[in-house]
């Protein structure tokens, strides 16, 4: 990401974290989100309805979705400022930090710790390093080798662990361990369920795109996962039956790994989600899916 979108990004970021010109606010059952809606108006169908017509929400600025899971509207809200969701929010610090060590005067090399003498190396100028690479060193008058006892008895004094002031802290060290580490084992499939969801009832294209997106990859890879069967129970309890977006995904998840079908847990989904269990039971009849 370059150094405008991040700064874009922050920007973006600091006008949802301090509420400043905020002239609309969201409530859920349990909390309240200052938002604009200029912001919200581009990106949804719903709310640029709500603000170019004479609703109530408009006059009086407040927008209940009381009526909506809470977890999915946050998530909703944290897209329209972050263009995502379920991740580290970006900071004007982050943003900073990562423009500076994209910049080509700041090379960036990973967090291990180096002698003096092998930084010093990485961060002088190239072709000086090349220059220096290419003299031959100056010649140096020979020394008198020392005998056997003598290097036995120079060993003996020097430590067993490197002296500590051969090393010091990688000045780069900062830059990478302080980034957002992706959580790559947490299971999230029954979130996405639910985001995409609320995507779709409020005209969120880009929200809807991103959750099925990350519903997919997580049900590849999470197909033992204990929270399978209430995502796909959420996915067919929460869409109409012509929105084919997470359906597909799940259908194709059960075609190619049959073995879900005898799962327990599955079974028990089966019994309470009639529009699945009717969809596999064409799957392996062979039957197109939808008709």
């Amino acid at each position: 990401m370059d150094t405008p979108t991040h700064e874009l990004m922050s920007a973006l970021a600091s006008m949802f974290d301090s509420g400043k010109y905020a002239d609309l606010t969201i409530v859920t059952a349990n909390t309240s989100y200052p938002v604009h809606r200029a912001l919200l108006a581009s990106r949804s169908s719903f709310f640029e309805g709500i603000c170019n017509n004479a609703f109530r929400e408009s006059e009086t600025g407040v927008i209940d979705l009381s009526q909506d899971d809470p977890e999915a509207v946050e998530h909703m809200v944290h897209y329209f400022y972050h263009l995502d969701y379920l991740n580290k929010p970006l900071s004007r610090r982050s943003s900073q930090r990562s423009a500076r060590s994209t910049s080509p005067r700041t090379p960036c090399f990973p967090t291990r710790r180096r002698s003096k003498k092998s930084k010093l190396a990485l961060i002088e100028d190239p072709l000086l390093a090349m220059l220096s690479a290419a003299t031959p060193a100056p010649s140096v008058p020979r020394m008198e080798q020392p005998d056997d006892q003598d290097i036995l008895d120079v060993s003996a004094k020097l430590p067993d662990t490197p002296m500590q002031d051969q090393f010091t802290d990688d000045p780069f060290e900062y830059v990478y361990n302080t980034e957002p580490k992706a959580d790559v084992e947490q299971t999230h499939l029954v979130t996405h369920a639910k985001v995409y969801a609320i995507a779709e009832k409020y005209g969120i294209v880009g929200l809807k795109s991103l959750s099925r997106k990350k519903f997919s990859d997580q049900i590849q890879t999470h197909l033992d996962s204990e929270e399978l069967p209430e995502a796909c129970q959420e996915a067919y309890e929460s869409t109409v039956d012509t929105d084919r977006g997470l359906r597909d995904i799940i259908i194709q998840a059960f075609r190619s790994n049959p073995g879900l079908s005898s799962r327990k847990d599955v079974e028990v989904i089966l019994r309470e989600t009639p529009g699945l269990a009717f969809e596999l039971f064409r799957m392996a009849s062979g039957l197109p899916v939808t008709s």
